[in-house]
C-alpha cells in the first residue's frame, strides 16, 4: 500500500484523506486489536496503529520486516511477526519482487500476460526464500483473542484465501471492519498459481454480515468509492459488520 499512500500524498485531496484518517486513529481513545498483514513501515498502517491497544503484524518480506522492527520493535502495544499468513501452519516459498521496496512480493508467481512496470522497470520476481507460515484463526485463538476491530490485509493475491480460514469468525461476527486488496470481477488473479480473489467472492463469503462502505485505492473512508482505471487489476475494498 505504500505506493498508493505516495500518490495519495501528491494530490491535495488525497493527502487531506490521509490526514483525516490518521487523525482519526489518534484523537480515539487507544482500544481494540488490529490485526495488519502485509504491513510496510511506511505505509497504513503507520498512519492507524495508535488507535488500538494491540497491533498484530504480519510481513513475510525480510527487507520490509526488518523495517518494521526497526520502527515499532520497540512499541509495547505492538507485536512483530515475520511469517506468512495463509491456510496452513508450517513452512512455504515465498518470492519477492524487485519493485518499491518488495511491494508485489508473494506467495505467487506473476501471470505471464501481467506485464506491468515501476518506475520503468518491469515487475518480476528476483529471488525466494521460505519462511514461516501461521494460519491466523489459530493463531489469535491461541492468544485468547476474541475480537477484531479492525483487520487488514495486502498479500498480494492470498487475501481472500487468508479470509476464507476465518469464516467462523465472519459468521460470528468476530470482525469489526475488513479492509483488503481484491482483484476485480472483470480480471482474474495477477498470480497464476494462487486461487481467485475477486470481488465477487469476498461478497459471497462476506454478505450476511458485512455491507461494503468504500472502496479505491490506498487508504479508504467509510462512504468513499473512488473510481478505478479500468486498466488497474486489483482495487482496495472495506466492509463493516452490520450492526
Amino acid at each position: 500500500m505504500l505506493n498508493k499512500v505516495i500518490k495519495a500524498i501528491r494530490k491535495p485531496r488525497l493527502a487531506w484523506r490521509n490526514v483525516r484518517f490518521l487523525m482519526l486513529h489518534i484523537l480515539r481513545k487507544r482500544q481494540g486489536t488490529l490485526v495488519f498483514i502485509g504491513a510496510e513501515s511506511g505505509g497504513t498502517f503507520n498512519l492507524m496503529h495508535r488507535g488500538f491497544a494491540k497491533s498484530y503484524v504480519f510481513e513475510a518480506n525480510p527487507y520490509r520486516f526488518e523495517g518494521l522492527k526497526r520502527k515499532f520493535g520497540n512499541n509495547p502495544h505492538i507485536e512483530l511477526h515475520h511469517v506468512a499468513v495463509a491456510d496452513r501452519d508450517g513452512e512455504i516459498e515465498f518470492h519477492i519482487s524487485n519493485n518499491n521496496n518488495g511491494a508485489s512480493s508473494s506467495i505467487g508467481t506473476f501471470k505471464e500476460d501481467w506485464d506491468q512496470k515501476y518506475n520503468n522497470q518491469k515487475i518480476e520476481m528476483v529471488e525466494t526464500i521460505t519462511v514461516p507460515c501461521i494460519n491466523l484463526g489459530r493463531f489469535l485463538e491461541e492468544r485468547k483473542v476474541n475480537f477484531v476491530d479492525e483487520y487488514v490485509s495486502d498479500i498480494q493475491g492470498m487475501d481472500l484465501t487468508v479470509l476464507k480460514t476465518m469464516k467462523s469468525w465472519i459468521d460470528a461476527g468476530r470482525i469489526g471492519a475488513i479492509t483488503c486488496e481484491v482483484t476485480k470481477d472483470a480480471r482474474e488473479n495477477i498470480y497464476r498459481d494462487l486461487p481467485p480473489n475477486n470481488q465477487s467472492a469476498f461478497t459471497e463469503l462476506l454478505g450476511a454480515n458485512y455491507t461494503l462502505v468504500a472502496s479505491g485505492w490506498g487508504v479508504l473512508l467509510d462512504g468513499t468509492f473512488d473510481p478505478v482505471k479500468p486498466a488497474a487489476w486489483e482495487m482496495d475494498c472495506r466492509w463493516k459488520l452490520k450492526r
